[in-house]
C-alpha cells in the first residue's frame, strides 16, 4: 500500500511537471570557453546545465527530458579563435540543424576569460556583436552571458575582480544589440562571497584552480545558469524547478 501510495505521488508530481512545461520544442547552443564547456578536464558549468551522462560522474540536468543541449564551447577559447579555429562553424552547423526541426533555439554566449589576456573588451564586444547578428540570421536567438567569477580572494573576503571591464562590455552589447542578458558574473560573485574562500574553493576543479569547477561546482553553477534563464524567459522554457539549489 505504501509503495503504491508514493509511486502514485510520483507519477503526480511527474504529469505536473511536465504539464508545466511550454508545447513550443525548445534547444539550447552553448558557445563559449571552458569555464561553459562540458567535462571535468574542462571545467564548465554546462554538465550542471545540460546534464551528463558520463559514467564516473552523473550530472542531472537542469533541463526536462528529450530537451536537445548541445556544448560546443572550447578550452582556451578567445571570441577570435574560437572563429578562427572553426568552431564558431561547428555551432553554426548545430544551430541550423535545430532551427531546420522547428525547434525554438536558444544559444548562450559566454567569453571573457582568455579574451581578457590578448586585447581589451572593446575587441571582444565587437566579436561578440558579429556572432549575435550571425544567430539572429539563423532564426536562433542570442543569450549573452557575463563571465563566470574567479575565485581568487582578498584578505577580507571579497572578490579580486579582474573580469568586471569584460563582464560590463558583455552588458553593454546586449543593450545595444536587445538581447536577453544572463548576469552570471554578478551572481556567481555574489555566491561566493556569501559562502567564503573555504566553501568556495571546494567548488574548484583543483586545489589551485580557482578558474574551473569540479563535480560540485558545475552543479551549482549550471543551476544558477538556469535559474537565471528561467527569470530572463518567465514560463517559456524546459527547465526543471531545483528548490535545494534555486
Amino acid at each position: 500500500m505504501f509503495r503504491q501510495a508514493t509511486l502514485s505521488i510520483a507519477l503526480g508530481y511527474l504529469l505536473v511537471s511536465v504539464s508545466a512545461f511550454p508545447h513550443v520544442p525548445t534547444s539550447f547552443v552553448l558557445v563559449g570557453d571552458s569555464t561553459t564547456a562540458n567535462g571535468y578536464a574542462f571545467g564548465g558549468w554546462g554538465n550542471g546545465f545540460c546534464g551528463s551522462t558520463n559514467v564516473t560522474a552523473l550530472t542531472p540536468s537542469s533541463l526536462a527530458p528529450n530537451t536537445p543541449c548541445i556544448n560546443t564551447a572550447k578550452n582556451g577559447a578567445t571570441t577570435g579563435s574560437f572563429v578562427a579555429d572553426g568552431s564558431w562553424n561547428k555551432s553554426i552547423a548545430f544551430i541550423q540543424a535545430e532551427v531546420a526541426k522547428g525547434r525554438r533555439t536558444l544559444v548562450t554566449i559566454q567569453f571573457g576569460h582568455n579574451d581578457m589576456k590578448i586585447a581589451p573588451p572593446e575587441s571582444m564586444g565587437a566579436n561578440i556583436t558579429i556572432m549575435v547578428n550571425q544567430i539572429r540570421a539563423l532564426g536562433a536567438e542570442p543569450v549573452l552571458v557575463t563571465s563566470l567569477t574567479r575565485r581568487t580572494f582578498f584578505d577580507n573576503g571579497t572578490i579580486q575582480d579582474l573580469l568586471g571591464p569584460w563582464a560590463d562590455e558583455t552588458i553593454l552589447i546586449s543593450q545595444q544589440q536587445q538581447t536577453h542578458l544572463l548576469d552570471l558574473h554578478a551572481h556567481s560573485i555574489t555566491y561566493v562571497e556569501a559562502i567564503g574562500p573555504d566553501a568556495a574553493h571546494r567548488l574548484n576543479r583543483s586545489p589551485d584552480d580557482d578558474t574551473h569547477l569540479n563535480e560540485n561546482g558545475t552543479i551549482v553553477f549550471g543551476r544558477m545558469l538556469a535559474d537565471l534563464m528561467d527569470e530572463s524567459f518567465p514560463h517559456q522554457l524546459p527547465i526543471i524547478p531545483n528548490p535545494g539549489l534555486t
